[in-house]
């Protein structure tokens, strides 16, 4: 019988050695991501930079979406959605603190916990911590029910002068009204 205990003893070690030297690994991987985009402590709850992961789908307001991080704050607890952008600004802009704030909504339907705040972090390492106010939740909302007006009626208006983003757009080819390109 005391065989049998010292086996199952090791066995639990060995297993607690496992999961730590995982845990190592896995803190030690994701450090340079963390210091290369200003991406504050806490718990890694979920990545989508570094390598394919699954979307949040929101069967309440049948949107979906995939922040670039998930963060469980070391401090108060709360799940904090993080979106890295390529580009450099001295604010936030006003698309992408929407397109937070959708991810914020994600999150809390996804782990059933209310999202205090979410974080832009541009280029340069630049971080904005976005307080997901109840006014801002009401903007992202009446936002998708206008797209979703848009989609539904007949003809959307361009609403800009940029022959740059007519070329990217994926109507194009059905587009009355798309910019000609200058010569």
């Amino acid at each position: 019988m005391n065989i049998y205990l010292g086996e199952v003893l090791i066995l639990l070690l060995l297993g607690a050695l496992a999961f730590f030297i995982f845990a190592i690994r896995r803190h030690y991987s994701v450090q340079p991501v963390r210091e290369e985009f200003g991406i504050p402590e806490g718990e890694l709850l979920y990545t989508d930079l570094d390598k394919e992961t699954g979307t949040f789908f929101s069967e309440t307001y049948r949107i979906s979406g995939r922040p670039d991080y998930v963060l469980r704050d070391e401090m108060s607890g709360a799940y904090i959605p993080v979106e890295v952008k390529s580009g450099r600004a001295r604010k936030p802009y006003w698309n992408h603190i929407l397109q937070l704030a959708a991810y914020c909504l994600l999150v809390e339907e996804h782990y059933g916990v209310r999202v205090p705040y979410g974080i832009l972090v541009y280029g340069e390492g630049k971080q904005h911590r976005i307080e997901f106010t109840d006014d801002l939740r009401e903007q992202v909302l009446s936002t998708v029910a206008e797209m979703r007006r848009c989609l539904d009626g007949a003809q959307v208006r361009r609403n800009h002068n940029a022959p740059a983003r007519c070329r990217g757009c994926g109507h194009r080819e059905v587009c009355l009204l798309a910019l000609e390109e200058e010569e």
